[in-house]
């Protein structure tokens, strides 16, 4: 694993717009002056503010500034200001191999595309977290989801739970008991099904998975996991985390009374038969506080504990 170095105060932070533009420009202003509060430089390019529909800039302005991030010899850390859409018409466009340089890299939903894309090419881990417009709250930074990565940007954090207080350490649930050991990778489902077939599919053999989505049916859910069982993808990995999918009650009530099968049948029937440990209601996706997961970091993922014991630090 080609590890970062460990952020630190008086660091230089880049931003990036991959996918969608800032909704909020005043917000964002917000959430930069508490990083530097914090006593971190921040910098960034125009190009985050750029429109072009749903995207932020054309595809060569978000690609090139993207480079620029990873080469800026002066930039320690590079954060996602948000997910959205967009992340996926970069790939091709990306030189993978003038990326050298390992740094903190940051964002999720959509971002999940970049993450495989960096481990792939680059094997380089980068972490599934916060970003700076999502994770606002009352227009500044969520306490509870930056004081759950920062550590980890850090290097603070090198082992032990990755669940702990003050997430409600009672919410996760065993889906199939065990203990299992590898490298947590995965992200978004739907992006990731999207990877499939590309030269950006990462390798998920002996990984622990971490899954999560918002907007998605659990009809749509169980297209998604059968296509990663047809593909051979879930009959190789170690284990699954599953995190929140933004499921309601009112949902799962409405899927009852039409006798349709709620979103914990599908993963019990699509996963349960599988042979490898799985954990369901991890508190990390499109949520608000979230936890950060550390993609490519070794992990042991015990069922009965409920929780993800991290082996090693992303960074060094």
């Amino acid at each position: 694993m080609n590890k970062p170095a460990a952020l630190k105060i008086g660091d230089t932070i880049r931003l990036v717009a991959p996918s969608s533009p800032p909704n909020d420009r005043s917000a964002l202003e917000n959430a930069i002056f508490a990083f530097e509060t914090l006593g971190y430089n921040v910098k960034y390019s125009d190009v985050i503010f750029s429109r072009s529909g749903y995207l932020a800039g054309t595809d060569e302005e978000r690609a090139r500034d993207f480079e620029d991030a990873f080469a800026d010899e002066k930039t320690d850390a590079i954060l996602c200001v948000r997910g959205g859409y967009g992340s996926t018409r970069l790939l091709e466009l990306i030189d993978w191999e003038s990326i050298e340089q390992s740094k903190v890299f940051m964002g999720f939903s959509d971002i999940t595309a970049l993450s495989c894309a960096l481990w792939k090419h680059c094997e380089m881990p980068s972490f599934s977290g916060p970003v700076l417009m999502s994770d606002l709250v009352e227009n500044r930074p969520d306490e509870v989801s930056w004081g759950h990565a920062m550590p980890l940007l850090t290097g603070e954090k090198k082992n032990g739970a990755l669940i702990a207080e003050p997430f409600n350490l009672s919410y996760p649930l065993s889906i199939v008991g065990g203990e299992s050991y590898g490298r947590l990778m995965g992200g978004n489902l739907s992006l990731i099904c999207s990877l499939m077939g590309t030269r950006f599919f990462p390798d998920f053999s002996r990984s622990i998975l971490f899954l999560e989505d918002v907007g998605e049916g659990p009809y749509r859910i169980d297209r998604y996991l059968t296509q990663l069982m047809n593909a051979g993808v879930l009959e190789s990995v170690a284990g699954i985390v599953l995190g929140d999918f933004r499921y309601s009650d009112a949902q799962r009530k409405n899927d009852k009374q039409q006798g349709l099968q709620t979103m914990e049948e599908v993963f019990e029937e699509r996963l349960g038969e599988l042979g490898v440990p799985v954990l369901m209601n991890v508190p990390f996706g499109h949520i608000k506080p979230k936890l950060t997961i550390p993609f490519g970091a070794l992990v042991i993922l015990d069922c009965e504990k409920r929780n993800i014991l991290l082996q090693e630090s992303s960074v060094e």
